[in-house]
């Protein structure tokens, strides 16, 4: 052992909060962007690409974050965050669904948000039925990319969750070495 110990951050008791209200911030943010350029003929204004960029890690981290609990004290901190590395790479065919839509003919149906959020889409497209909203307006645009990037998140915390259910169930499987706790790891 070379007596490097790697510690976990301090953590508050608003610490479990934080990466969802990350994710509420940042579907704002795209939802405003969205709504900003909805209104704007002609291709999107340069500054639409790394804002979406900077939304969707924003979301996959908080994504990756937030069930975390799961794991705390029973995986060491290394392997946590070996987990959430590997959760982070699992979202990425979400941000696949995300961004490649089928095409839309002008005066056609609305678009379904399952299209661009398979899990959790069929849930969001019920409420945006409810809603009294006609579509192809602003307020629609708005609804609909918040639901979305709302979704997109919460695909992400599912695939962190059984992840790291996983995850804990293999370590509960593992005895460590008999006699000690299990210490952190180098």
């Amino acid at each position: 052992m070379s007596g490097n110990i790697i510690h976990p951050l301090p953590r508050s008791r608003f610490s479990p909060a934080l990466p969802p209200l990350v994710a509420a911030v940042t579907a704002v943010i795209w939802a405003g962007t969205a709504r900003i350029v909805s209104g704007t003929p002609g291709p999107a204004p340069p500054f639409v690409l790394p804002v979406f960029i900077l939304v969707i890690v924003a979301l996959v981290v908080a994504g990756a974050v937030t069930p975390l609990p799961l794991i705390e004290g029973v995986v060491p901190v290394k392997r946590q965050r070996q987990a959430m590395l590997v959760a982070i790479a699992a979202s990425v065919p979400f941000v696949g669904a995300l961004v490649i839509n089928p095409e839309r003919w002008p005066g056609g149906p609305a678009p379904l948000i399952a299209e661009s959020v398979p899990i959790f889409g069929w849930f969001f497209d019920g409420i945006m039925s409810v809603l009294p909203l006609a579509a192809d307006t602003p307020t629609y645009k708005l609804f609909f990319s918040a639901f979305a990037v709302f979704g997109f998140y919460l695909e992400c915390v599912l695939v962190a969750a059984i992840l790291y259910v996983v995850l804990r169930v293999l370590a509960a499987l593992d005895p460590g070495p008999r006699g000690e706790s299990r210490p952190e790891e180098e």
